[in-house]
């Protein structure tokens, strides 16, 4: 107690002394200039967004699949909500800065050049941009070099060894099950039946890749070089080494600083005077706390309202067309969301046009063509709908053929820089099994009536007659396609045979040939749309189609994704992704084919990376 009280005395006489002046020392407060006392510096807020998994186009709803399990299990990010959060992050006027923390994280190049666009609009807000990743690939490289610092540790690995374009060709494996691809197209570049009835690709369409590859290639280096501030033949000599450690990468310039991640916050803190306070999760939603007591509770978790995210703002409808384009299937079945069908597309267009809220719609195509009758009923649709509200048109990774067909609906064209577009050609044909059945001992006996019963009997390839009718039939619907262009462009494509006969285009190629109006992002298309409606101050983006929930999956019914042999999905699992997503394109085309027999597509098994 005695101790105790003359501590308590002690204090207080220090603090009557310090009050008073006498005798000790004063810590006098910060002063700016001209003795004006400045505040303690408050920790500057900054977002952190971590990214993984494959990077979608549009946000996933809930699935039960056989090949869901081909992604891996987590979460994967859609290009679409990050151009809501980090445009959200743009206008944030209580952030500093942003953390850009990615793992393992798959885009394609048009993906990276619009993630890219998004950060430098960050950038632009004046705010600090900071990208992680442990190893970087050419795409997340991309989207890191527009940043303002680059970080990753010193043992890890960049990866930019340039341009690397492939061709799968499946003759080889149709001999082997003596399976025949009896094919004809109209376009001299085409190329849509090449990998069917060709081992190596045609002269001609073998320029059309090399013209391709060469447009990606110098995207890549320009990019670098001016996000980086370094010459174009320091970018050319940073690829031609291709593989390179952090350390090595940073000597070239290409990485700010070399450490690994649990330093990253420390340093992050450091660049502010007042250090920095984590916004973790930007953006995401926050979701209502479940009460595990309740039976019912793991329908509260999967079972989310879709009417929750809307708000009062006018808006601007993005209408996915993702996928081959196909015809209409029955409503709830496995491939009622896969692909684009009519059906699809007159749901969402609908929806738009109905919500009073929306005020224009944006059409986002990443899709290679497919079924030609498909794709002009889709065009049909977008031109009554344009009547009502406007629509424009984004491009993605690829938006040929019968994507480019759709694409003619709207009343403006946007490509991003990487997009493959154009392929305005007719590919047609079928599938001959008559020596797998040979070989497995199976007959089949015919009994025909009419000239050409048998014109699409699997058991024969075409007669010359035949041939010749299919090509006419063909090269009807490839002039009602040039028509198309022709009246969508007008005066920017003089001459559409110029542009036509299966040619393909990147983005600038495209815009220079007439067949796009401007090389931009999503995010630009959106943008614009908003400008154009006079809601560019305050407006929401809904999507559409919507994602389902877990509650539309048991109204509609599970439906298991069983379409192949176990044996086949596992030889599919063990492929490279983009080997994977080609070959499982080059199926839908065979499936589409037997179906429609004339389609609009692009070749399938074109891969990039």
């Amino acid at each position: 107690m005695k101790r105790l009280g003359f501590g308590l005395a002690a204090v207080l006489m220090a603090a009557v002394l310090a009050s008073s002046g006498a005798g000790l020392a004063q810590t006098a407060p910060a002063t700016g200039p001209g003795g004006n006392v400045v505040a303690p510096a408050t920790p500057t807020k900054v977002a952190v967004i971590k990214l993984s998994n494959t990077l979608l186009e549009k946000p996933a709803g809930f699935s039960f699949s056989l090949f869901s399990g081909m992604g891996g299990g987590a979460k994967q990010p859609a290009l679409s909500d990050l151009i809501v959060k980090l445009n959200k992050a743009a206008k944030d006027v209580s952030l500093g800065g942003v953390l850009i923390d990615l793992k393992s994280f798959d885009l394609t190049l048009s993906q990276a050049q619009e993630l890219g666009q998004l950060l430098q609009k960050v950038r632009d807000s004046k705010k600090r941009v900071v990208v992680f990743a442990p190893d970087f690939d050419t795409a997340t490289y991309i989207v890191a070099s527009h940043a303002d610092t680059v970080i990753m540790p010193e043992n890890g690995d960049v990866l930019v060894p340039g341009v690397g374009m492939g061709i799968m060709f499946y003759k080889g494996l149709l001999d082997n099950v003596h399976v025949q691809a009896d094919m004809i197209q109209v376009g001299k570049f085409k190329g849509a039946e090449e990998p069917f009835t060709r081992t190596v690709a045609s002269p001609e369409f073998k320029a059309q890749i090399d013209g391709l590859a060469d447009a990606m290639y110098g995207q890549i280096v320009k990019t670098i070089a001016d996000n980086r501030k370094l010459d174009e033949k320091e970018v050319k000599a940073a690829i031609d080494i291709g593989w390179m450690s952090g350390k090595q990468a940073k000597k070239l310039g290409l990485v700010d600083q070399v450490m690994d991640r649990n330093a990253v916050n420390a340093w992050y803190a450091g660049q502010f005077a007042g250090g920095w306070d984590q916004v973790e999760d930007y953006g995401e939603k926050k979701k209502k706390a479940v009460d595990m007591d309740n039976p019912f509770a793991i329908f509260q978790i999967l079972g989310s309202t879709k009417a929750s995210t809307r708000t009062s703002q006018a808006a601007i409808a993005v209408i996915y067309a993702d996928g081959t384009i196909t015809g209409d299937v029955p409503e709830g079945s496995m491939d009622d969301e896969s692909n684009v069908t009519p059906a699809l597309i007159r749901k969402a267009v609908d929806a738009a046009l109905k919500d009073d809220l929306v005020k224009s719609i944006v059409l986002r195509v990443d899709s290679p063509g497919g079924s030609a009758s498909a794709s002009d009923e889709i065009w049909q649709i977008l031109k009554e709908a344009d009547k009502k509200k406007p629509i424009t048109v984004s491009m993605g990774r690829v938006a040929a053929s019968g994507g480019y067909y759709i694409s003619c609906g709207g009343r403006s064209i946007t490509a991003d820089p990487a997009t493959i577009t154009g392929s305005i050609g007719v590919v047609g044909g079928k599938i001959v099994v008559k020596g797998l059945m040979d070989w497995a001992g199976l007959s089949v006996q015919t009994f025909e009536r009419g000239k050409h019963a048998g014109i699409l009997s699997a058991q024969r390839p075409f007669t010359e007659e035949e041939r010749t009718f299919v090509r006419n039939q063909m090269t009807e619907i490839y002039d009602q396609f040039t028509s198309r262009v022709k009246a969508a462009r007008g005066d920017k494509v003089p001459k559409v045979e110029d542009v036509a006969q299966g040619r393909l285009f990147d983005g600038y190629a495209a815009q220079k040939a007439g067949l796009v109006d401007n090389v931009g992002t999503l995010g630009d298309t959106i943008t614009a749309a908003a400008k154009e409606a006079k809601i560019e101050r305050s407006y929401q983006i809904i999507v559409y189609p919507e994602p389902k929930t877990f509650a539309d999956v048991l109204r509609e019914g599970f439906s298991m994704d069983a379409r192949m042999p176990l044996e086949f999905s596992a030889a599919l699992k063990a492929m490279p992704a983009s080997y994977r997503k080609e070959a499982l394109k080059a199926l839908t085309m065979i499936q589409t084919m037997r179906e429609e027999k004339v389609l609009l597509a692009m070749p399938a098994g074109i891969t990039e990376k």
